[in-house]
Formats: C-alpha cells, sequence, structure tokens
C-alpha cells in the first residue's frame, strides 16, 4: 500500500497498487523530497524528508507493509512509521484496494492513529474512503473520514500528469478540502499543493521529489 509524499494517483506509485497483484513478490520503495506533503499539510516543516519501505504481496491478493519517513512537528517527533495490511481484487475492470493503516510516530506521545480504507481505480481514476480507527487522544470510530480522487493521465515526452482532490471531515475540528497537480517522469515528481477550509492550516505548498522501487 505505501503512504506516500505526493498523493495524486500517480503518487500511488508510493502509495497503492493500483493493479491485482500477480504474483508474489517482496520489494522496497525509496524516495526523498524537498517537502513532505500529506493531505495537504506538510510533515516535514517545509524542509527535506526522506522515505524507505517494503512490502509482500501474495498471487491472491493479500498484502502486508511498512513505511517509514523523517519527520518534523517542532517538537521531539523525528521519524513515523506506518504498517498495513490489506487485500486486492478486480471486478468489472474495477480495481478494488480493502486495507488497515497505522501511523506511528517515534517522539512525543498522543500522535499514533489508525484508519481503515477502501479504494476503487478504474482507467486512471481513482476514488478512496479513509475512516479513523482510532488514536491516543481517545477519537471514537468515524469521527474523521478522509474522502478523495485522483485521475492521472499521459503526456508527450513521457511525462504523466495527476491531479487530486481530498475533502477531511472531522467530528471535532473544522473540515479543509486539499488539491494537488504533480507532473512526473522517470521518478521525478514536481507537486503543487494548496489547503482550503481552515485558517490555521490552510497554505500553498510545492515539492520536488524523487523515487523507486527495487526487488530482494
Amino acid at each position: 500500500m505505501r503512504k506516500s509524499f505526493i498523493l495524486p494517483s500517480l503518487a500511488l506509485l508510493i502509495l497503492s497498487p493500483t493493479t491485482v497483484f500477480a504474483q508474489e513478490s517482496l520489494t522496497g520503495n525509496f524516495a526523498v523530497t524537498s517537502n513532505y506533503i500529506w493531505r495537504g499539510v506538510t510533515q516535514s516543516d517545509n524542509k527535506a524528508s526522506l522515505s524507505l519501505g517494503a512490502d509482500y504481496t501474495n498471487d491472491t491478493g493479500f498484502y502486508v507493509g511498512t513505511w517509514a519517513a523523517s519527520v518534523d512537528f517542532n517538537d521531539g517527533t523525528n521519524f513515523e512509521y506506518d504498517i498495513y495490511a490489506g487485500y486486492q481484487t478486480e471486478i468489472n475492470d474495477i480495481n478494488f484496494d480493502f486495507g488497515y493503516l497505522y501511523y506511528g510516530y517515534q517522539g512525543e506521545d498522543d500522535l499514533a492513529f489508525s484508519e481503515v480504507y477502501v479504494r476503487g481505480t478504474y482507467q486512471g481514476l481513482t476514488l478512496a474512503l479513509s475512516t479513523l480507527v482510532d488514536n491516543d487522544t481517545g477519537a471514537d470510530f468515524a469521527d474523521t473520514n478522509y474522502f478523495e480522487a485522483s485521475y492521472g493521465f499521459a503526456l508527450p515526452l513521457d511525462l504523466t500528469l495527476d491531479i487530486h482532490g481530498g475533502y477531511y471531515q472531522f467530528e471535532h475540528g473544522d473540515n479543509y478540502q486539499d488539491y494537488n497537480v504533480s507532473l512526473s517522469k522517470s521518478g521525478f515528481s514536481l507537486m503543487l499543493s494548496t489547503l482550503k477550509g481552515n485558517d490555521e492550516l490552510e497554505d500553498n505548498l510545492i515539492a520536488v521529489s524523487y523515487s523507486g522501487d527495487f526487488s530482494f
């Protein structure tokens, strides 16, 4: 599944596979970015961030993996580590992805949380919903929900353009929307991101990233 610095559908090249797994595999992934942006919010205080992950999949569509990245919240937190598991299947040319994702953080207390998610992808269009399971501050199931849509398509010169929109809904807090557009080629990516609806978080961000995959 692999979390990502960038969230449009191409970015699911670091985030989540968009095709059913055809055979058993163990793969790794890495990325470096000028700014780790997640759902419209910088996770690295607008500084560079590194990530490394690993995924195991089998031919039934089940997968499990882990992913870690450096973060900066201006406190004692130095990195994030994620653990996830899920299942993919294809029905009528639509790829479905169901899973569970735990977000852990080294350093400060009361930051960890977990979500369940469902995604559907058809011909470059991905629709997804992520719902809170629990967190360290005692929130209840479904107190937050993140709805997102992304679409990616090929351009001349082997370029890929990805467009993403998300809506973050909070039981206790201000809802907001985030949008981004990403242009990618040969592992390099340029993303422009904007967040609206929350005065405290509202921002325009930019990130230049490079990512890759490898097999064990």
